[in-house]
Order: structure tokens, then C-alpha cells, then sequence
């Protein structure tokens, strides 16, 4: 019988990596407070995400597209950030950054209906899961059709990105790719970090500056409840269908004449939409002086501009209809109900526990909660290089007529420009609350005011 082998030597421990400091840390912002504090609602759940797909033409270099979503990793902190929430309080903190999962798939040469299968892929983008504690937060997605054809779709999780965020990676990825492909730096300018942002807020959400925002958000909204949508059936305590989206569009003439509308009565496009929306809030209410929760980019420091984060806030817009005749002068009540809440711009569920009245229709079931919102894209330099194009050519992915898209609750009125110059928009609700004629039957109310609102801006809104 062979001998027993000796027994083997003991190994000795690795030596100990030198200590190096530890990861920075930044308190949360407002938002990712708000989040925390209402989690149960699947705020850090994998479907919480923003998405986009572009569709390129011309060859599309994969190892300088890989290297590319890296350096925006590098770049964006946020995007390699973790959200310690079982410490008190709870914080941020950053990690080292790693590589960014790019799935890369070839669809035959025989695939027809391009543009169909494109909607799709922004489908499969808007339903891709993407767990919170996995890092970076940042997917992306490439699916070619031929060597000059593809998709590009990219995903990140909303407690590190909003849609204006998602519009600040896609021009920073276009710009480390064209300098990975041209074999030099990409030259992007310095940037403010979304940690310092939220360092800067945790500084001011006490003091003179604060106390008299929520002084004027306690005067401009005393007694005032939330604008809601009456539902068809009383809101079920769970939902079991998913909800739907009703589309619809202004074409490219219309919207056109909303900017012209804008830009003589010394106001963005989106309070055009919105004044003829509270017409509508007001038709349906029967208040002149309804409170529409808006959708705004929370952007109003410009220090903060290219910085990628979740910026997205709402604000509660109350517009007294009762002291305007014509429509110009319920743009210009619009215009001042605006520039005032940007002035005075708080997290708004600091507005909502401020203002108890607000939430009062919530507890009717046959009250649905509601946000509207109008996206303006980020802006390309005039005269410049396109800042977004990958290859020789590059558009978003536009939704198709079925999209359909979960959210958390309540209705959703979304506008914004799109590629063709047209004004697309979408009503998104649960069919266990509204039936469809329903929906249908208000974004055509919508439609006709707004037309009306253009073709006479001295006509009497009340009219309308």
C-alpha cells in the first residue's frame, strides 16, 4: 500500500492591501428621502428605471462603444452610487467604477418591418429589471440589423437618473465614442457631482430661504386640494391589469403655432399647453382655480446643469382662472402662477405636508391622483456638431400606438416634442379605473381647446 502523503503546509494568509480612504459618502437629496420613506411603493424595486433607444445608422464600433459606457460611468458618480438605507440616517456612497453590461445581439438579415421591431426593442428596454444593489446603474442594450442599421437602447435605475439625466448620458456617451473611434480625449467640461448637490441641499432645506418658501406655498395653496380625475369605478386597494397608454399627437404645423403663441405672450411652450389644460382641469372640476400637480426637471441651478442625477420634481400649479377674460390673459395668469413656484421651488412633499388640503381628494376612491407634464429635449448648440450622433446618424426610438408601461399609481398626462417637430403625448391609467372612451373622450376635449386657443388668443376662454 502507497504511503500516506505528508500533510501540506499551512498557507499563510495574503498580505493585507494597503488601506486607501474610504468611499465618499453624501447625504440623500429630498427625492431619494421621499423614496426611502415610501419604499413599500417599489421605489427601489428592479422595474423603477428610465429608458431610451436610438436608432443608428451607419457601422457602430462595439469595443468603442464598451469603453464608452465606462467612461460615463467613470464620470457620473451617481451611477456607481448605493443608497445605504438600513443605517440612520441613511446615505449615499460611492464605489469604484466598473464595467457597464452591454448585450450585444444580431437580428437576421431577413428581419422586416424595421421600424416596428424598433418600437419593440424600446418595449424590451422600458421592462428590463435592473436590481438597485447591482452597480454600475447603467445597462445598455445593442441590436443590430445589418452593419449599418441597429439599436441602441440604455437603461438606468430612477434613484441615480431621470429622463433629463438620461439625455445628458446619451450626449456624453456620442461624445466618448466619437473620441474613442477618432483615437483622442473626449474633452468634456468639469462637472458638479450629484453628492455635492445633495450636500448643498441638505445645507439649505432649513433656514430664512426655506422657511419663506414654504411661507409662500402655505398662502398660494391654503384650502386648495389637488386637481384628480373622476374614475369610471371606484380605485381597487390593488391593481391586477397593468396599466395603458392612449396616444396622441399635434402634428408638426401645430406645434409650431404653440411656439409662436409662446414666444408673443413671454412664455415657454409648456405653459401654452398647460394653460389650455386648466380650461380642461376646469371643465371637469368646475373650480377656476384648479391645482395642477406638474412634472418640472428641478434644475434651477445652473452650477448643476450637466450633472446626472435624479433632479425630477413636481410642482403644485395654481392658476386663478376667475380674474382672466381672454386667452392671452389666462397665459399671462399662467405665466406668473410659474415663474413664481420656479422662484420659490421646494421638494413637494415638503408642499404636501405643509398644505394637508392637498391630499384631501385622495381619500375618496373615486378620486385618481394625477401629474401632467410637457418634456422640453436638451438643447443642441446653434450652428454646432450634433452633440447626440453615434455614427452618421442618430434619432430616438419614438413609442408605437400600443405602449404600454407600468407606473406607480394614478394617471399620467405626458407631453413632449419629438424628433419629427410634432408634439406626441400619451394618457397613461389603469383600465380597472377609467374605460377608454373615457380617456378618449378628455385628451379630444384637450385637442379642440388647444386649436381654439391658437386660432384666437383674444377670444374669452370661457368659451372655449
Amino acid at each position: 500500500r502507497a504511503a500516506a502523503p505528508p500533510p501540506a503546509a499551512p498557507r499563510r494568509p495574503p498580505p493585507a492591501a494597503p488601506a486607501g480612504p474610504p468611499p465618499p459618502r453624501h447625504p440623500l437629496s429630498s427625492q431619494q428621502e421621499h423614496w426611502c420613506a415610501n419604499a413599500g411603493s417599489g421605489s427601489f424595486g428592479p422595474r423603477f428605471t428610465v429608458s431610451k433607444a436610438l436608432r443608428i445608422t451607419g457601422p457602430v464600433d462595439v469595443a468603442a462603444l464598451q469603453g464608452a459606457l465606462d467612461d460615463v460611468v467613470a464620470r457620473h458618480e451617481v451611477l456607481r452610487t448605493v443608497i445605504v438605507r438600513d443605517a440612520e440616517p441613511p446615505y449615499q456612497q460611492v464605489r469604484p467604477a466598473t464595467r457597464v453590461p452591454l448585450h450585444v445581439r444580431d437580428l437576421p438579415a431577413a428581419w422586416a418591418r424595421r421600424d416596428a421591431a424598433a418600437q419593440q426593442l424600446l418595449a424590451e428596454a422600458e421592462s428590463t429589471a435592473l436590481p438597485v444593489e447591482r452597480l454600475p446603474l447603467l445597462r445598455a442594450f445593442l441590436t443590430r440589423f445589418d452593419e449599418r442599421d441597429a439599436v441602441l437602447g440604455l437603461v438606468s435605475h430612477h434613484t441615480a437618473c431621470d429622463g433629463w439625466a438620461l439625455q445628458l448620458i446619451h450626449r456624453d456617451l456620442a461624445a466618448c465614442y466619437a473620441a474613442r473611434t477618432a483615437g483622442r480625449e473626449p474633452g468634456l467640461p468639469a462637472l458638479r457631482q450629484y453628492g455635492e448637490y445633495t450636500r448643498w441641499q441638505a445645507e439649505n432645506q432649513s433656514g430664512d430661504a426655506a422657511a419663506e418658501n414654504l411661507a409662500y406655498w402655505r398662502k398660494r395653496l391654503d384650502g386648495a386640494p389637488f386637481f384628480t380625475l373622476p374614475t369610471d369605478r371606484p380605485i381597487p386597494p390593488e391593481h391586477t391589469e397593468l396599466y395603458v397608454a392612449h396616444p396622441f399627437r399635434f402634428d408638426a404645423a401645430t406645434t409650431d403655432a404653440v411656439a409662436a403663441l409662446a414666444k408673443a405672450a413671454r412664455c415657454s411652450r409648456f405653459m401654452v399647453m398647460l394653460g389650455a389644460f386648466a380650461v380642461l382641469a376646469s371643465r371637469i372640476s368646475g373650480a377656476d382655480d384648479p391645482v395642477v400637480n406638474t412634472i418640472v426637471h428641478g434644475r434651477g441651478r445652473p452650477e448643476y446643469q450637466d450633472t446626472v442625477g435624479p433632479f425630477l420634481n413636481f410642482l403644485a400649479l395654481r392658476t386663478d382662472l376667475a380674474d382672466a377674460g381672454t386667452i392671452r390673459e389666462l397665459l399671462l395668469a399662467v405665466r406668473t402662477t410659474c415663474l413664481e413656484a420656479y422662484r420659490h421651488e421646494v421638494p413637494i412633499h415638503w408642499v404636501e405636508q405643509a398644505v394637508p388640503s392637498l391630499m384631501a381628494p385622495m381619500a375618496d376612491p373615486r378620486n385618481c391622483d394625477f401629474i401632467f407634464g410637457f418634456s422640453e429635449t436638451l438643447a443642441a448648440p446653434a450652428g454646432g456638431a450634433d452633440p447626440f450622433l453615434f455614427s452618421e446618424g442618430t434619432v430616438p426610438v419614438a413609442k408605437g400606438e400600443s405602449a404600454s408601461e407600468q407606473i406607480p399609481g394614478g394617471a399620467a398626462w405626458n407631453m413632449g416634442v419629438a424628433p419629427s417637430g410634432e408634439i406626441s403625448g400619451m394618457v397613461q391609467y389603469n383600465p380597472e379605473e377609467f374605460d377608454e372612451e373615457t380617456v378618449a373622450g378628455w385628451v379630444a376635449a384637450y385637442r379642440r381647446i388647444v386649436l381654439a386657443v391658437l386660432a384666437d388668443p383674444e377670444r374669452d376662454w370661457r368659451t372655449l
